[in-house]
C-alpha cells in the first residue's frame, strides 16, 4: 500500500506540473531581471528577462507553457523580451505591492486584461488595459490603455473565478476607507459597477497600511490581506494579517477576522500572504518597516474549529531581521518568498510542504537560487485557478414508453478541510415531446414521463443555482411500445340497467372487479368508480373511470309500443336514447322552435346538447311507425 500511495502522489505531482491550466502560470519574471520556469522540476533559472522592479509584477504563458508577455504594471514586454507595441505608460507603479494582474478575457482566445493599481493614494488609482495577442504577428499589442476604474486605491489586488466557472472577479481595496471593490470581468468586458463591501479596518492616513498582498483561497471562499504598519503617527490603522469570507457567486466580502494585529509586530510590516495548496493553512510574512527586530513567517490553521482556535493555532519562525516580502504559490505546490538582507538578493526562500503544520512545513531560507539575477520584494501576481466543478449528466431508466429521470449528484468542490456543495435551487425539465402539452415539462427533482409513441427524444434539464444555470441534455430512444388503455361503453345508466364495457390497447387486463376479460358487464346501483389495468411487453398502465347511475325521472311509461326510451330527466349535456330502429330525434323550445335534430341508430345513442342553455324543452323521437314526445329539463 505504501508503494501504491507513493506512485499516486507522484502522478498527482506530474499532473499538477503539466496540466494546461497550470502551465499558463509556469514562468515567472520578477525583481531585477530574475526569472524561473516551473514547467521543469526543479525549476529552471531564466536569465533573459528585462523586467526591473522592486515590487508588483505579473507574467502569463499559453496553455502549454510558452511565454506570452510580462509586466511591472508600467511597461509590457512580449515573448522576445522587447517592449510590446503600445506597451509603455500603464498606470501601475514599480513600488506598488501588486502593481499588475493579468486575466484572460472569458470566452476569448487572444484578449488579456492587465489590471493595475498605482502607489497608495495616487490619483491614478485602479485601471485596466487590454492586450490582443492576435496582433503584431503573435507578439501582441496593447489596444486599450488605462481605462479608469476608481481612485485612490491601495496597492493590492487579486483575481478569482466566479463560481460559474467562466467569469472572473477582480478584487482591490479603496484607499481611505474600508471598502473592498469587486469588478466582474465576463465575455462582454468589465462591468463598470463594482460590488462594494465595507468591512474591516479603514485603509486611511498617509502611513503604510495600504501596502501588502491580497490573496484568495484555492476554493474561492476565503480572502486574506496583509497590511503594513509603522509607528509613524499618520498611520491611522493597526495593520497586520486579516482573514475574510469571500462569496464567488456575488463578489461580496464578509466576516472580518484579525489574525495578528500590527500592534503585536511593532515597527514591522505585514506584507506577504498566501494559502497552502489544499486551503487548510494561511501564511503571512512580515519584515521591518524602520528598525524592527521582530520579523518572520507566520502560519495559521484556518481549518480550526472557530475563530479563537484559528488565532491560537499561530506558528511563527523568527527570520532574525530579514525582511520577508511577497509569498506566491507555484504550480509545483510549494510556496516561494522574497527575503531582503545580507546574502538574500540571489535567492528565494521556500516552504516545501505548505499543507503541513508547524516545523513540518519545511521552511528553507535561500532555498531557490535565481543567480546571477536579483530578487526584490515582489513576485508575479496570478489569478486564482479555482473552478466550480460542473454537474455530471442526469440519468434515466426506461420501462416501455415510460422513462424515470434522476437529477445528477450535487457537484462539490473539496479543498483541505472544506467542502463546498453547489446545490441547485430549482429544476426545469423538458421531455422533448411538445405534443404532450403541460405534461412535457416538470419542476420535480426525479420526474416520470410516459411518451405517447415510440421514437427518439431530446430531453433537457436546467439546474438553476446561485452561480449559474447549467443546462444538461440527453437523447433517449423509446423502442418498446407500452399499453394504451382505452375503455368503451355507456358511462351514464339508469338505475337497475346493465351495460357492457370493453377495454383495448394491451395483451392482458385486470378489472377492479377482478375480471381478466376484455369485456365486462356492469350494473351498479349507484354512481361507482372502476379501474382497469392493461399489460403489454411487461409494462402495465391503469385507467380509472366512473359509471354514473341516474334515477331517470319523468319516464314512468313508454308509449307507442315502447319503440323509444329517453333518459335521464333532468339532464345535463348528454341525453341517452334507446331506439328499436333507425329514427330521428328533435328538440324544441316551449314555443315550438326546432333547436336540434339528430339521426338515431338502432340501439343506444348519446346526444350532446352542450349548445343549449338550461331550461325546459320538448323532445320528440320518431321512426317510420311511431312517434314519442316528452318534456325534459336541462340543468346547468
Amino acid at each position: 500500500m505504501k508503494i501504491t500511495r507513493k506512485i499516486y502522489l507522484l502522478l498527482v505531482l506530474f499532473c499538477s506540473l503539466y496540466s494546461p491550466a497550470q502551465l499558463e502560470f509556469s514562468k515567472w519574471y520578477f525583481g531585477a531581471k530574475a526569472g524561473l520556469d516551473f514547467s521543469t522540476n526543479p525549476p529552471t533559472i531564466l536569465t533573459s528577462g528585462v523586467l526591473n522592479t522592486v515590487e508588483g509584477c505579473a507574467t502569463i504563458s499559453d496553455n502549454v507553457g510558452n511565454l506570452l508577455f510580462y509586466t511591472d504594471g508600467i511597461s509590457v514586454f512580449n515573448s522576445t523580451h522587447s517592449v510590446m507595441a503600445n506597451g509603455l505608460g500603464l498606470f501601475g507603479q514599480g513600488s506598488s505591492t501588486q502593481s499588475a494582474l493579468i486575466v484572460k478575457k472569458p470566452g476569448s482566445d487572444s484578449l488579456y486584461y492587465v489590471f493595475t493599481v498605482s502607489l497608495q493614494n495616487s490619483t491614478n488609482g485602479a485601471n485596466y488595459s487590454i492586450v490582443d495577442m492576435s496582433l503584431a504577428a503573435g507578439l501582441g499589442s496593447v489596444t486599450v490603455k488605462n481605462s479608469h476604474l476608481y481612485d485612490p486605491s491601495c496597492e493590492r489586488q487579486v483575481a478569482v473565478r466566479h463560481c460559474n466557472g467562466k467569469d472572473v472577479w477582480v478584487v482591490s481595496h479603496h484607499y481611505g476607507s474600508n471598502e473592498f471593490r469587486a469588478y466582474l470581468l465576463n465575455s462582454n468586458g468589465v462591468i463598470s459597477s463594482p460590488v462594494v463591501s465595507a468591512i474591516g479596518e479603514s485603509m486611511a492616513g498617509t502611513g503604510l497600511i495600504s501596502i501588502g498582498q491580497l490573496k484568495v483561497s484555492p476554493d474561492g471562499k476565503k480572502l486574506a490581506m496583509a497590511s503594513a504598519t509603522t509607528s509613524i503617527p499618520q498611520s491611522l490603522g493597526s495593520g497586520g494579517f486579516h482573514l475574510f469570507d469571500f462569496n464567488a457567486a456575488n463578489g461580496t466580502v464578509s466576516n472580518s477576522l484579525t489574525l495578528l494585529s500590527g500592534t503585536n509586530i511593532p515597527n514591522s510590516g505585514a506584507y506577504g500572504v498566501e494559502f497552502s495548496p489544499d486551503g487548510s493553512k494561511l501564511y503571512g510574512a512580515a519584515g521591518p518597516m524602520i528598525s524592527a527586530t521582530v520579523t518572520g513567517l507566520y502560519q495559521w490553521d484556518i481549518c480550526a474549529a472557530n475563530n479563537q482556535a484559528i488565532i491560537a493555532s499561530q506558528y511563527s519562525i523568527n527570520t532574525n531581521g530579514l525582511y520577508l516580502g511577497s509569498i506566491q504559490r507555484a504550480i509545483n505546490g510549494k510556496l516561494y518568498l522574497t527575503a531582503s538582507g545580507p546574502g538574500q538578493q540571489f535567492s528565494l526562500s521556500v516552504i516545501h510542504n505548505p499543507n503541513a503544520s508547524g516545523v513540518a512545513m519545511g521552511f528553507t531560507l535561500n532555498g531557490q537560487n535565481v543567480a546571477p539575477k536579483f530578487c526584490a520584494l515582489g513576485l508575479p501576481n496570478f489569478i486564482n485557478t479555482y473552478t466550480r466543478p460542473l454537474p455530471t449528466p442526469f440519468t434515466n431508466s426506461l420501462a416501455c414508453q415510460t422513462s424515470s429521470f434522476s437529477v445528477p449528484p450535487v457537484p462539490t468542490f473539496s479543498s483541505g478541510c472544506t467542502s463546498t456543495p453547489y446545490s441547485p435551487s430549482s429544476y426545469a425539465w423538458d421531455f422533448g415531446e411538445p405534443a404532450a402539452g403541460a405534461a412535457n415539462s416538470s419542476t420535480l427533482g426525479n420526474p416520470v414521463h410516459t411518451y405517447s409513441t415510440t421514437g427518439t427524444y431530446t430531453v433537457s434539464l436546467i439546474l438553476y443555482g446561485a452561480c449559474t444555470n447549467d443546462t444538461l441534455k440527453k437523447v433517449i430512444t423509446i423502442s418498446t411500445p407500452g399499453p394504451t388503455v382505452n375503455v368503451a361503453g355507456n358511462f351514464a345508466l339508469c338505475k337497475g340497467e346493465k351495460n357492457t364495457f370493453t377495454v383495448s390497447g394491451a395483451n392482458t387486463y385486470l378489472w377492479s372487479t377482478n375480471s381478466t376479460a376484455s369485456t365486462v358487464a356492469l350494473n351498479p346501483t349507484a354512481t361507482t368508480p372502476y379501474s382497469v389495468s392493461g399489460t403489454l411487453n411487461g409494462c402495465t398502465l391503469s385507467k380509472t373511470f366512473t359509471v354514473e347511475v341516474n334515477p331517470c325521472l319523468g319516464i314512468s311509461a313508454f308509449e307507442n309500443k315502447g319503440d323509444f326510451r329517453v333518459f335521464p330527466n333532468p339532464f345535463s349535456d348528454l341525453v341517452s336514447v334507446e331506439a328499436i330502429a333507425s329514427s330521428t330525434l328533435m328538440i324544441f323550445d316551449l314555443n315550438g322552435k326546432l333547436l336540434l335534430q339528430s339521426n338515431l341508430n338502432k340501439g343506444q345513442n348519446q346526444i350532446n346538447t352542450s349548445e343549449l342553455k338550461s331550461g325546459v324543452y320538448f323532445i320528440q323521437a320518431q321512426n317510420a311507425e311511431s312517434v314519442w314526445r316528452g318534456r325534459f329539463v336541462k340543468l346547468e
